[in-house]
């Protein structure tokens, strides 16, 4: 079967939608609960409306974990009323500022943590729809509505609360047309799929390990929490416009130095993980902050702005850790990208309030603070890089270890496709040898596992098992990896050739691997571009020829 010769499109016009998307719904939470501050916990009843939003993203990924993948239908009625309670809320807020007069607490409050709500969904459709797209993509999304987001917030913000409330209800309901502009095209994982090893240097198999996810939680959670320790110290800048002026534009010229750095490393699409640079730029940014927070006076008023900025990269950073997880785990997406947001938000809550009640146990030395601030940060960037300089490849095929070889542009995940076909043929040939044996009176054989043995290479079995006789089935799926070696396909392609050689249609292929129907119709043609065979049929004389 051929496939049409159509390029895909380049990712910049795909990529303009989701950025605009997620910058207004990153403006809109931020005049509303943050109170037109760049970054930070809610003002309100020390951070108690941002403790609402937190409940109501923790609910949706607890719905997203047990119910499974959400059906597209769901996710546009999510968003539909996303949306609509965004824009609601705004409105009704900019309604209380007009009337005048002390409106209650607890109207403002709910009015507040209903647009934030809605503000926040949104943001997590739209990193619903960057996922599987490459990690420069993803980089360039992150950071350009970083930038974006916080020139907005950095002006609106010091004008009064009617104009803000008022901005954040027309951006809520902006995202309408946005969202249909983004439907006019592919999403951008369509058009250039991720590669596992493009965001931390590791194989896919990483994603869906509990460990793993839990090491990015635990930087994120530190780094938080040394953001709200900071905040709390900061000198403040009530009452007086230009200090506040100065504050915003020192947060806002190392925010997007940063950012920069980072954008034009997604622009080259380096090879070369961009995780953990981000992550040295947020330990450098919290330790300066700490430094010039220690020396007090002038110095401390900058140590604030340098905090502030740190805080906008952790967002970006999360945005990106979201999409990465998002892609190649085996949960939701929705619950990637909720459960990192509210360890962020939730823990720079708790940090600020930590800031507060240390500084108050100790008043006039704000040295005790300063440490646990330099602690957190320390401890979170500790454990990430220990992660991630620990050897990813966990999961390998007996064979290629025997042999004492891995492919180079394999992922453990991709190399063990074979094995695992194997497995699901011996499972599914089960219940004919059981049969069999009953009806000869012999004892099933049992089936043996793929994978026996270590990451060191020693036997975990109690006993060696006799290896099956390789089916046709596990014949291809073997002979796709050596072909991938030979024509460089990616590890993706791998797996896409893997179960197209067997039979399976695309609409199947697509089902197995959690992917598109146009997504893998992309790799198919890149598979056929590579290997200069043009069907299936051809694949498959190939392969018999190559391992004949």
């Amino acid at each position: 079967m051929n496939v049409p010769s159509e390029e895909p499109r380049g990712t910049d016009r795909t990529l303009v939608p989701v950025i605009a998307g997620l910058a207004c719904s990153a403006v809109s939470f931020a005049l509303v609960v943050q109170q037109g501050r760049l970054t930070g916990a809610s003002p309100a009843a020390n951070g108690l409306v941002t403790l609402v939003v937190c409940l109501a993203a923790a609910a949706l990924a607890l719905i997203s974990m047990r119910v499974g993948r959400l059906a597209k239908r769901a996710v546009f009625l999510i968003t539909f009323i996303a949306i609509h309670i965004a824009g609601i809320g705004a409105l009704g807020l900019t309604f209380l500022d007009v009337a005048g007069g002390d409106a209650p607490a607890f109207l403002t409050g709910a009015l507040e943590a209903l647009s934030g709500t809605g503000s926040v969904l949104l943001a997590f459709y739209w990193l619903r729809k960057l996922r599987a797209a490459t990690a420069d993509a993803t980089a360039l999304v992150a950071f350009s509505a970083l930038m974006v987001s916080a020139v907005l917030v950095a002006v609106l913000g010091i004008l009064g609360p009617a104009v803000r409330h008022l901005a954040a209800f027309a951006l809520s309901f902006a995202q309408f047309a946005i969202t249909r502009a983004s439907r006019r095209h592919d999403a951008p994982g369509e058009v250039r799929p991720a590669q596992p090893g493009a965001y931390f240097g590791t194989g896919e198999a990483r994603y869906s390990d509990r460990g793993y996810l839990a090491t990015a939680l635990i930087g994120v959670c530190g780094m938080a929490l040394a953001a709200g320790v900071a905040e709390a110290l900061t000198p403040p800048t009530a009452g007086d416009p230009l200090a506040e002026v100065l504050r915003r534009l020192v947060s806002l010229v190392c925010a997007g130095a940063a950012a920069f750095c980072a954008l034009r490393h997604a622009r080259s699409h380096s090879e070369r993980p961009l995780a953990p640079e981000l992550w040295i730029a947020l330990g450098l940014f919290v330790g300066v902050g700490t430094v010039l927070l220690s020396l007090g006076g002038e110095a401390a008023f900058a140590g604030g702005s340098v905090a502030t900025a740190a805080a906008l990269l952790l967002q970006a950073m999360v945005s990106y850790l979201s999409v990465a997880f998002a892609s190649f785990g085996a949960r939701d997406p929705y619950v990637y990208a909720a459960v990192s947001w509210v360890a962020l938000n939730a823990c720079q809550v708790v940090g600020t309030d930590l800031g507060y009640l240390v500084a108050a146990a100790a008043p006039g030395n704000l040295a005790p603070a300063i440490a646990v601030m330099g602690l957190c940060a320390l401890a979170s960037t500790q454990v990430v890089f220990s992660q991630l300089m620990r050897d990813p490849e966990r999961t390998v095929v007996l064979s290629d270890l025997e042999e004492g070889n891995l492919p180079e542009r394999i992922t453990p995940s991709t190399i063990v496709i074979a094995a695992s076909i194997e497995q699901a043929l011996l499972e599914a040939d089960g219940s004919a040898g059981d049969a069999s044996s009953e009806a000869v009176g012999a004892e099933p054989s049992a089936s043996p596992t793929p994978v026996d043995i270590a990451t060191d290479g020693s036997n975990t079995s109690a006993a060696p098992t006799p290896a099956p006789v390789a089916s046709p089935e596990v014949h291809i799926a073997t002979s796709v990896i050596s072909m991938g070696q030979r024509f460089g396909l990616t590890g993706r392609e791998i797996e896409v050739l893997t179960l197209y050689a067997l039979g399976h249609t695309q609409a199947r292929v697509s089902e197995e691997l959690h992917l598109s129907q146009n997504t893998v119709h992309t790799h198919i043609k890149r598979i056929y571009d590579k290997t200069d065979l043009h069907s299936r049929q051809e694949i498959l004389d190939y392969l018999a020829e190559y391992e004949g």
